[in-house]
């Protein structure tokens, strides 16, 4: 067979390959942007959650507690001491419940430093990420200012096809399924990749909804806390 002929039944050949590479390669990006919008959804969810958590469970549940403190103080000093050693009582229950205090909010201080560092951390990645996704961006633009320089040179008499030879022919066909081969293995590897990516985001997103139905409920017991605090700030007695 004529070698322009065998690079004719080449080039079929790999048009039929590249065909089916672009097919993966196209379903592969549709699933990359469900990938995506889906993990979107879990950050979104996230904030969500971070804000009912420490905006609105947090700042009820230490408002319950200032409040049962209040009633404590106001316990207390309403209580009149018949001797020296009922007033050092209730002087030293004074300091107990102050000291009660102090305790749960510095122990309080130190889990919000830990989650605030652990914050920290997050942003720094965040801001590595986004240098990744700048990076991506840029690599774009690179792409496609090389092409339209391609493009330019062609329209300016690169092409030339009234030269080609057929060996010449021949190298870019073989280099063409050597690209192919390397594209193919790097579609499958994507693939996989996503598959795994996509199952991740599905646990995610069970767990931040597991995460809401919990922070309703904590919600619902900050409340019926308050509840109980109201009663009994109506049976003290002054």
């Amino acid at each position: 067979m004529k070698a322009t002929k065998m690079n004719a039944k080449a080039i079929k050949a790999n048009r039929k390959r590249i065909f089916k590479i672009e097919a993966e390669v196209m379903t592969n990006k549709a699933n990359a942007y469900i990938s995506r919008s889906m993990i979107e959804e879990n950050r979104l969810m996230i904030l969500s959650n971070y804000s009912a958590a420490f905006m609105g469970n947090r700042q009820l549940a230490n408002s319950n507690t200032d409040e049962i403190f209040e009633n404590r103080k106001t316990i207390l000093e309403n209580y009149s001491a018949k001797n020296d050693v009922e007033e050092n009582f209730i002087n030293a229950q004074k300091n107990k419940a102050s000291l009660d205090f102090l305790k749960h909010r510095s122990d309080l201080n130190t889990a919000l430093l830990k989650v605030s560092e652990e914050m920290a951390n997050v942003n720094s990645k965040l801001v590595e990420i986004n240098k990744k996704i700048m990076d991506a961006n840029q690599s774009i633009v690179d792409f496609n200012a090389a092409q339209i320089a391609e493009n330019k040179s062609l329209i300016n008499g690169a092409l030339k096809p009234q030269k080609a030879k057929p060996a010449s022919n021949a190298k870019i066909i073989k280099s063409n399924s050597s690209s192919m081969k390397q594209l193919e293995k790097n579609v499958k590897n994507n693939r996989k990749r996503m598959t795994d990516l996509y199952n991740k985001s599905e646990k995610n997103a069970a767990a931040l909804m597991q995460n809401k139905s919990v922070i309703k409920q904590r919600r619902n017991n900050a409340l019926g806390n308050r509840a109980k605090i109201l009663a009994n700030k109506s049976l003290i007695k002054f």
